[in-house]
């Protein structure tokens, strides 16, 4: 019973963070705007086809421990094509932070705008460290 609620939890989780990625995601118009300009409204199920092979891809990996032993220029191949797509993404969510502006005009706290951007930025800030020094076992 009790590996059964586990299983059940676990697949609640994931459906729950899937769908959050995948609202983020639709947000930011990442897949349409890769498309728009790639050129490639053709090639939208190949799109979607690969956004699915790759996240199950990489939850199969991430869970069982596989490691891969590959030579530097495939290393940097693949750190080329994640690269590509973190910059895709930052600049995707600096599109959305527009966002912050409108709703500081909106809520009439304009003049603390400054605040707002600093306290995200210390945020994000302190999150990072404290994963990268705290969480991460060495």
């Amino acid at each position: 019973m009790y590996s059964f609620l586990s299983a059940f939890v676990g697949l609640s989780a994931g459906v729950v963070i899937g769908s959050a990625a995948a609202a983020f995601f639709t947000l930011l118009n990442f897949i349409s705007r890769t498309i728009q300009v790639a050129n490639a409204r053709k090639m939208v199920k190949i799109y979607q086809n690969i956004i699915a092979l790759g996240a199950s891809a990489y939850s199969f990996i991430y869970f069982s421990n596989i490691t891969f032993k590959l030579n530097n220029m495939i290393s940097a191949l693949v750190s080329l094509f994640m690269g590509y797509f973190l910059g895709m993404f930052s600049s995707a969510l600096a599109e959305v932070l527009d966002v912050i502006p409108i709703l500081s005009k909106k809520l009439k706290t304009k003049h603390r705008l400054k605040y707002i951007t600093t306290s995200l930025l210390f945020g994000k800030t302190l999150g990072s460290l404290c994963y990268w020094l705290i969480y991460v076992k060495r």
